[in-house]
């Protein structure tokens, strides 16, 4: 199963503008709003500690950190979720 989850970094980021993000790049899985960051804080130690806002993570089936990057890379984070799927 796969979820998006969005992070407030900034005051802009809603569960509306998760919307369109998620229908204008045709994506098909639910995208969640991380109000309180609690995700973000979670695994941030496992990512980049400093860096631009936004973040693209894929947490693996094990619940560890499998990818992270500041750019979005559909075809990569595509090949690493496909990956994470086959486990």
């Amino acid at each position: 199963m796969v979820w998006g989850i969005g992070s407030p970094g900034s005051k802009s980021e809603t569960e509306e503008s998760l919307r369109e993000f998620r229908d204008a790049f045709g994506l098909t899985f639910p995208i969640l709003l991380d109000e309180e960051g609690v995700v973000m804080e979670m695994y941030s130690q496992d990512a980049f500690t400093v860096s631009p806002y936004p973040q693209d993570w894929v947490i693996g089936v094990g619940g560890q950190v499998a990818y992270v990057n500041t750019a979005y890379e559909a075809d990569e984070m595509k090949s690493v979720l496909d990956a994470e799927l086959a486990k």
